[in-house]
C-alpha cells in the first residue's frame, strides 16, 4: 500500500504530546513508562508512524526492529535485546555511547557451548575482551571469532578478570534474579570469589528445554535494563536528557509477543525500578495478554462526551478501550507525573479510523480542492481506512480528468496493475491486500457472510456453507482478533459487524459471483431473508428483500403506519421509530450497475405503484438506497427527491410529521 506522511494524518496527537512526555525526564528521573502499542489491521499506517517517530528521534538512542523481516518472526527475547543493545549503544551526538558489560557478558557466555573447542585460541580471545570492558558493539566481530574457534566457557580460576565481570552481573540481576538461577544451581557463590558456575548455567539452560531457555531469556532481559539504569546514572548523567526509544513494528508475531512479554516481565522482576526506556510497538492482532486490562470490541457508536474513557463491563470489571488519538492528550494531561495505573503496563491506541477533516487533508495534498465533494466521498467510500485513503487518492491523482465524484463511481471496478506488473482492478487488489491474512477458503466464507449486516451469519452454516462446520466459531474469532470487527448498538446491548471498507470489498466480491455459482447474490440474500423471516426478525427479511430488489415488499411493510384505517396515531415516537427502521432497510447493499445515472437506476427500481402512498414511498425507499451507497448517487442528484419525498410523506400525519419535514431538510 502506498506509504508516506499522508498515511500519517489524524496521528498528530500521537508524534507530537505522546512522544513528547514519554521521552521526558522530569527532574533527570526515570518513570514507570507503558509499553505502546499501535493496533490497527492492515494498511491502517503503524508503520508509517514508527517511521514517523524514528524520524524525530533521530539524534536520541533509539532502535528499529521488524519482526515480519529477516526471519524474525520467532526471534527470541534474547537475540532481541541483543540487536537492541548494538543500536542503541552506537555514539549519539548529545547522549555519547553507552556500555552494556552485563548484557555482553551474558552473550558472550550463552554464544558459546559447556564443551571446549580449541581452548587456547579461544582463552587467548577471551583475555583480550573481558578486560577491556569495552561497549558490546565494538566487539561483535570477536564475539563471533570466540564462538568459530572454540565456544567455550573457561574453569575456575583461568580467566583473569572473570571474577570482576561476574559481579558485575550479579549486582545488575538483584536479589530476585540470583534466586531464581539459585533453583538451579545448589551451591550458588555468595562472594566475589569464583562465579564461573553462574556462567556456566546461563549457558547450559540457552541450550536446554523452553522452561530453561526461558529461564535465560529472563537473565537476557534483566541484564539489558540493569545496563540501560546504569548508563543514565553513571557519569554521562546530565548528558542523557532524554529517555532511549525501542521502535518495535509487527509485534503480533509469535517472536514479537514473546519478546514483549519478556520486557514485561523483566520490569516487574525490577522492583519497581523504573528504566529510562521508551518502548513503542505495533500490532495488527489482539494479544490475550491484553485481556486482563482492556477490551477488544466495544461500541464505536454512543460513545461518552470527550474527556471520558470508553469501558465496557467484561467478566463483572470495568475496562478500557483502546485508546483513540485524540484521547491521548487527555489520557496524559499535564500535572500527572506519570499516567495513569490502568495505563501500565500496557497503553493501547487504535489506528485506522480516520476523520473527514483528516480525509480532506490528505486529499488537499494531491491538489484536490477541499471544498469540493470529493474529500467526502472519499471519506465515506473508506469509512477513513488510511491505507483505503491513500490508494483511492492516488487512483485519482492518476486519472486527471476524473476528479468529480460522479465520475468516480466506477472507481472500485477501474483497471490498475498490481505489483508484479499484472493487470487488476483496485477492488481485486484491496481484496487481495486485506485478506491475504486468511485461508482461501475463510475468504470464500467472508465473502458470502459480507450479505448480512452483522457477522451473525458465521455461526449459521445453512447461509454461509461454510468449507469447515465444525469450526464455525473460529473464523469470528480470527476477525476479532485481526481488528475487522466493530461492535455497534443492537436490539441486545450490541452486535459485530465487519469494518464498512472490508465489507464494501467483499460486496463487490459477491456481486461479481456468476449465476451459476451455488452462493451467488440472489442465493445468498434469499438464504439471510428467509431465515429471519422464519425467526420472526421481519426487519432483517426486508433488508434482504431491498438487497434482492424487491422494492414492492418493503414498501407494503414501510407503509403500514401510514393507511387509513389504522387506528395508532402517527406521532413523534412512532415517526422515531419508522425512521430509523427506513434507515435500516435502506442502508441495504446493492449491485446497482455504477455505469447507470443514478436517476435511471432510481426510474427502473422504484416503478409505477398502485396508489399515490405506495408511489411517494417507493421513489424514497429506492432513493434512500441508491444514495447510502457511496457510490451509488455521490453528486447528490437525488437529494431534491428525497426531500420531496419526506415532504409529500409528511402531509397530514400528525404530529409526528415534523420529524419527517425535518429530515427532508438535510436533502435540500
Amino acid at each position: 500500500m502506498p506509504a508516506g506522511v499522508s498515511r500519517l494524518s489524524g496521528l498528530g496527537p500521537v508524534t507530537g504530546s505522546l512522544v513528547e512526555k514519554l521521552l521526558s525526564r522530569p527532574d533527570g528521573q526515570s518513570r514507570a513508562l507503558p509499553i505502546v502499542v499501535a493496533l490497527g489491521a492492515r494498511g491502517t499506517g503503524k508503520s508509517a508512524l514508527l517511521e514517523a517517530v524514528a524520524a524525530r528521534c533521530a539524534e536520541i538512542p533509539h532502535a528499529n526492529l521488524d519482526f515480519e523481516r529477516h526471519g524474525r518472526e520467532n526471534i527470541q527475547p534474547g537475540e532481541l535485546v541483543g540487536h537492541l543493545a548494538f543500536d542503541l549503544g552506537r555514539r549519539w551526538k548529545q547522549f555519547g555511547r553507552m556500555a552494556f558489560p552485563r548484557l555482553w557478558l551474558c552473550m558472550l557466555v550463552v554464544s558459546s557451548s559447556v564443551d571446549l573447542g580449541d581452548r587456547r585460541a579461544a582463552l587467548r580471545k577471551v583475555r583480550e575482551l573481558l578486560p577491556d570492558n569495552q561497549p558490546l558493539e565494538r566487539n561483535r566481530e570477536a564475539i563471533v571469532d570466540v564462538v568459530r574457534l572454540a565456544g567455550g566457557v573457561a574453569p575456575a580460576g583461568a580467566l583473569r578478570g572473570w571474577p570482576e565481570a561476574t559481579d558485575l552481573l550479579l549486582r545488575g540481576l538483584g536479589w530476585y534474579g540470583r534466586q531464581r538461577l539459585a533453583g538451579k544451581i545448589r551451591d550458588l557463590p555468595r562472594g566475589t570469589g569464583n562465579h564461573e558456575d553462574f556462567l556456566i548455567e546461563i549457558a547450559k539452560q540457552a541450550q536446554g528445554d523452553e522452561e530453561d531457555r526461558a529461564a535465560a531469556d529472563a537473565t537476557f532481559c534483566d541484564a539489558f535494563l540493569a545496563d540501560l539504569r546504569q548508563a543514565y546514572h553513571g557519569i554521562n548523567r546530565s548528558r542523557r536528557t532524554l529517555n532511549s526509544v525501542v521502535l518495535l513494528d509487527n509485534a503480533h508475531t509469535p517472536g514479537g509477543q514473546a519478546c514483549l512479554r519478556a520486557l514485561t516481565a523483566a520490569r516487574h522482576r525490577s522492583g519497581g525500578e523504573a528504566d529510562p526506556l521508551v518502548v513503542l510497538a505495533t500490532s495488527r492482532k489482539w494479544s490475550p495478554d491484553w485481556n486482563e486490562g482492556w477490551s477488544l470490541l466495544t461500541p464505536q457508536r454512543g460513545a461518552p462526551p470527550p474527556g471520558r474513557p470508553t469501558t465496557q463491563r467484561t467478566n463483572g470489571l470495568r475496562t478500557p478501550a483502546p485508546r483513540q488519538p485524540s484521547d491521548v492528550d487527555f489520557d496524559w494531561a499535564e500535572g500527572s507525573a506519570r499516567p495513569e495505573p490502568r495505563w501500565y503496563p500496557w497503553y493501547l491506541l487504535e489506528l485506522g479510523a480516520l476523520a473527514e477533516d483528516d480525509v480532506v487533508d490528505i486529499a488537499s495534498r494531491s491538489d484536490i480542492h477541499p471544498t469540493s465533494r470529493l474529500p467526502r466521498f472519499l471519506h465515506r467510500l473508506t469509512d477513513g481506512h488510511p491505507g483505503a485513503v491513500s490508494t483511492v487518492v492516488a487512483a485519482v491523482t492518476h486519472h486527471d480528468h476524473t476528479r468529480s465524484p460522479g465520475e468516480l463511481r466506477g472507481m472500485l471496478q477501474a483497471r490498475t496493475t498490481d505489483e508484479d506488473g499484472a493487470a487488476t482492478t483496485l477492488s481485486a487488489a484491496a481484496r487481495a491486500y486485506l485478506l491475504q491474512d486468511f485461508s482461501v477458503p475463510s475468504r470464500q466464507d467472508l465473502v458470502t457472510a459480507s450479505a448480512a449486516r452483522d457477522v451473525e451469519t458465521l455461526f449459521h452454516k445453512d447461509i454461509v456453507d461454510l468449507r469447515n462446520p465444525a469450526e464455525e466459531g473460529a473464523l469470528f474469532k480470527e476477525l476479532g482478533d485481526l481488528l475487522w470487527l466493530r461492535a455497534e448498538p443492537g436490539q441486545q446491548e450490541f452486535q459485530y459487524v465487519l469494518h464498512p471498507w472490508l465489507r464494501r470489498i467483499l460486496l463487490q466480491e459477491l456481486a461479481s459471483r456468476s449465476e451459476d455459482h451455488p452462493l451467488n447474490w440472489d442465493r445468498v440474500h434469499t438464504r439471510c431473508r428467509d431465515f429471519y423471516e422464519k425467526s420472526g426478525r421481519v426487519l432483517a427479511a426486508r433488508y434482504h428483500d431491498l438487497a434482492l430488489g424487491n422494492v414492492a415488499a418493503v414498501v407494503r411493510y414501510l407503509s403500514a403506519p401510514f393507511v387509513d384505517d389504522q387506528n395508532a396515531e402517527f406521532d413523534v415516537t412512532a415517526a422515531e421509530a419508522w425512521l430509523a427502521e427506513l434507515d435500516l432497510i435502506t442502508a441495504a447493499p446493492n449491485r446497482l450497475d455504477k455505469t447507470a445515472e443514478p436517476y435511471d437506476q432510481l426510474e427502473s427500481h422504484a416503478g409505477n405503484a398502485a396508489g399515490d402512498l405506495e408511489t411517494t414511498l417507493s421513489w424514497l425507499v429506492v432513493s434512500l438506497w441508491i444514495a447510502a451507497d457511496p457510490l451509488g448517487d455521490p453528486g447528490g442528484t437525488l437529494n431534491s427527491t428525497i426531500e420531496g419525498g419526506f415532504h409529500q410523506l409528511a402531509h397530514g400525519r400528525g404530529r409526528g410529521s415534523i420529524l419527517l419535514h425535518e429530515r427532508a431538510e438535510r436533502y435540500r
